[in-house]
């Protein structure tokens, strides 16, 4: 196996200095109303060649700066580092309360870096799972007493039992979550114990602040596949296109919003969702938002409530992998949420944090998104739960993203993706700027 040590080198890439205004103050909310035209593309996050989608389609928002909005006026210069490298398609990280690195491999391995980046082996005792293409291991994290208890959980796809085919469709496992514990000597995990069949795919997992665990599941669409086949999220008998809440011995919580209802599934706690894959609580109010690709377009950055339906696939801002409208290219639907912020063309968000150090003063309260076809950091801006500039960071890599983390010193750690990943340490290279 391959072993990574910390790089201190200094990647040259410091933040250029632009200038731009940020967005006034956006409109209070309530019911959405279409409003008039988006900010000038000099002014926003419009491709730099003025292009929409692929296919022309160009979804009006509705309100300014749910989309495309202002660049930041003030950013941070930084250095880049690679603090762990040898990463094979790594899918998440997690610090632990030691400051090492929890890191799972979507093929099936589940290691930990240690403070100078070099990587474990392989920890033993992961059970049988089904890796193939955008299947395999995914979210592992640590409880939230994990120096008293070493108690982990994790997602995974796991063939069904039964009689197996000569020839396995590409997407023929279905998501598990587990829990485990973590040997005195990280070597081997016990206890393993399924939690809960979550049916679908990408399965992102955070722990809320009463101890429940907060999963997507997505549903498992792709190219050639069409919205209208997979009626999954609108479905309370299903818990793919859902964000899924249990607690940590597989019960459910008895305030879920669904948990009284018949014949609906008592772990949903939102539903009407395509493929989070990012999940994150809002240092500050305690709510999940969740990053979620569309097909060909239409990615979005949602505010989860409990019950609320986030309107996949009635609503959308994309279109089908071919360019076919989904639902006649409608957006609104009375009683369906708004994401608070969508992308088109596609960047297709990934993993994501709130920042909240002091090492990078700008963007305190910044959200930050991974994104794999974008190929780079976005850091959203906000006042509230709306959205009111973007910048775009590591873009000179042009490399795929897959997770972001604040670290436990206040730096901002970057995964990359495929098969010669790296965690990226970012560090203040010289104070606070002012694009110009």
């Amino acid at each position: 196996m391959r072993h990574g040590r910390t790089v201190l080198a200094v990647v040259a890439l410091s933040l250029p200095v632009l200038l731009g205004a940020q967005n006034p103050a956006p409109p209070s909310t309530g019911t959405p109303e279409r409003v008039v035209p988006r900010p000038p593309a000099r002014e926003s996050n419009a491709p730099a060649d003025g292009s929409a989608a692929p296919d022309g389609y160009s979804p009006i928002p509705q309100w300014l700066g749910q989309t495309r909005a202002a660049r930041a006026a003030k950013t941070e210069a930084f250095t880049v580092q690679t603090a762990v490298s040898g990463i094979t398609g790594g899918f998440s990280f997690h610090f632990l309360p030691d400051g090492r690195i929890l890191i799972s491999e979507r093929p099936g391995r589940l290691r930990i870096a240690g403070k100078d980046g070099t990587l474990s082996e392989p920890i033993g005792g992961l059970p049988e799972l089904y890796a193939s293409g955008p299947q395999g291991l995914f979210e592992v994290i640590a409880d939230r007493d994990f120096a008293k208890n070493r108690q982990i959980y994790f997602g995974y796809t796991a063939l069904p039992p039964g009689p197996r085919p000569a020839v396995l469709p590409r997407l023929a496992g279905l998501l598990m979550i587990a829990s485990a514990r973590l040997s005195p000597d990280d070597k081997r995990l016990e206890n393993v114990r399924v939690l809960l069949n979550a049916e679908g795919i990408n399965g992102r997992m955070i722990q809320a602040p009463d101890g429940t665990l907060l999963i997507t599941s997505g549903i498992p669409a792709g190219v050639g596949i069409h919205s209208p086949d997979w009626p999954q999220p609108q479905q309370l008998t299903s818990r793919m296109g859902k964000v899924l809440r249990i607690n940590t011995d597989g019960s459910i919580p008895r305030d879920n919003p669904f948990a009284n209802r018949p014949g609906a599934l008592p772990e949903i706690y939102a539903l009407g969702l395509r493929d989070d894959q990012g999940v994150a609580l809002h240092p500050q109010t305690r709510k999940l938002w969740t990053s979620e690709n569309g097909p060909k377009g239409g990615d979005e950055i949602n505010v989860i409530e409990a019950g609320k339906n986030y309107g996949f696939p009635m609503i959308s801002y994309g279109h089908e992998y071919s360019g076919k409208p989904i639902n006649g290219d409608r957006t609104f639907e009375a009683g369906m949420e708004q994401p608070a912020y969508f992308w088109n063309p596609s960047v297709a968000p990934s993993g994501m944090t709130f920042y909240t150090g002091r090492l990078f003063p700008a963007w305190q309260g910044n959200l930050f998104v991974a994104t794999l076809a974008g190929k780079h950091v976005s850091r959203l801006v906000l006042e509230g739960e709306r959205v009111v500039a973007e910048e775009r960071l590591l873009t000179a890599l042009d490399t795929r993203m897959r997770d972001v983390r604040q670290g436990p010193e206040d730096a901002l750690y970057v995964m990359t993706d495929g098969p010669e990943g790296r965690i990226l340490r970012l560090v203040p290279s010289g104070g606070t700027g002012v694009r110009q």
